[in-house]
């Protein structure tokens, strides 16, 4: 499985470099979320950091000949959005003119934690796609939409012993699906990400 992953990434990237525009479309599944999380984390303003994710796969398009890896790629979207995430801090601080740095919540974050936070986020997200739609549904409204087991249960016309079942479960396959690519998660920011630090 793993290597018929690592064989699909590869492929992608050799088409990405060719101009395939199936190839852009593979990047752009595969990393958006996460790059959209990174930016909202420096940004803190979720259509800014969505605009921001969108256009960096515009930029990395333009020079997509001189791209051939899927690390090359992945890493250099980052790059970008990182970069347009700070400009546009201080596009917004000279509007209000104030004179800060930068906010505080990206000064109480390095980039090194916001780069492994994007990157589990990505897992996660990948790895939703893999559980059944009961106990994904269920996973998003109480994890990331912040709803209760009362909330759900209400929306989804279900028992709150069957919300909480699900919930369990979906923590259970998610476990599963998550726990040895998490393992590769520091090696990988490493050997890529440590050098644009």
């Amino acid at each position: 499985m793993e290597q018929d992953n690592a064989y699909i990434k590869l492929e992608m990237a050799l088409f990405f470099q060719e101009g395939n525009e199936r190839a852009l479309s593979f990047f752009y599944h595969e990393l958006y979320p996460a790059l959209a999380h990174y930016s909202f984390q420096l940004i803190q303003s979720r259509p800014i950091a969505e605009e921001i994710a969108s256009e960096a796969f515009v930029k990395i398009w333009r020079m997509h000949y001189k791209l051939n890896s899927y690390a090359g790629i992945k890493a250099y979207l980052y790059k970008i959005v990182h970069r347009a995430s700070i400009e546009a801090i201080l596009n917004e601080q000279r509007r209000t003119s104030t004179y800060r740095k930068l906010p505080p919540q990206v000064n109480s974050d390095s980039p090194f934690d916001n780069l492994v936070r994007s990157e589990v986020y990505r897992l996660i997200h990948a790895a939703l796609k893999d559980l059944s739609p009961a106990n994904r549904k269920v996973l998003i409204m109480h994890y990331l939409e912040g709803k209760t087991t009362g909330q759900i249960s209400r929306e989804l016309n279900l028992h709150p012993s069957t919300v909480k079942t699900q919930k369990t479960r979906g923590l259970q396959a998610l476990k599963k699906i998550i726990s040895r690519p998490m393992l590769w998660v520091f090696y990988f920011f490493i050997k890529i990400f440590l050098p644009f630090l």
